[in-house]
């Protein structure tokens, strides 16, 4: 059985990434690698450095992990970068981006920003719609 305390939660950006790369072959174990990943943070063991903390409505810690390219036998510094962020009020991970450093040597605080003002923005859609279905339904007649 396993001991699974967060809950995963992939945005749009950082699954086009992962697919991109899988179409490559020069990234065909990355997938394993995001897998396990994977795995690793929903058990609550969080890798990478601690980038960002909120005490926004809803708090979240922000985290950046290396991650090496086993296919071009490079090194972490010289492989992929995660971000993700963690909102532990409701045990969620939510991976933001990845990327090859070698792509991409960097992406600014404005974009990873911009990324989970999306990613809430789209939480708050969706229980809004959640709430006006309930809403819109007829009440029972007495």
């Amino acid at each position: 059985m396993e001991d699974k305390k967060y809950e995963i939660e992939k945005i749009a950006e950082f699954k086009k990434a992962v697919e991109r790369f899988e179409n490559k072959k020069r990234f065909k174990k990355l997938p394993d690698q995001v897998i396990e990943l994977v795995e690793q943070v929903s058990k609550g063991e969080f890798a990478g450095s601690h980038t960002k903390h909120s005490d926004t409505p809803t708090p979240y810690d922000v985290y950046k992990l290396r991650l090496p390219n086993p296919d071009a036998n490079a090194s972490k510094r010289d492989g992929y970068r995660v971000y993700y962020m963690v909102v532990t009020e409701t045990k969620i991970v939510v991976f933001l981006v990845i990327y090859y450093k070698k792509e991409t040597p960097t992406v600014s605080d404005t974009y990873i920003n911009g990324l989970i003002d999306g990613y809430f923005l789209a939480s708050s859609d969706n229980e809004n719609d959640a709430n006006d279905e309930e809403a819109d339904e007829p009440e029972p007649e007495k």
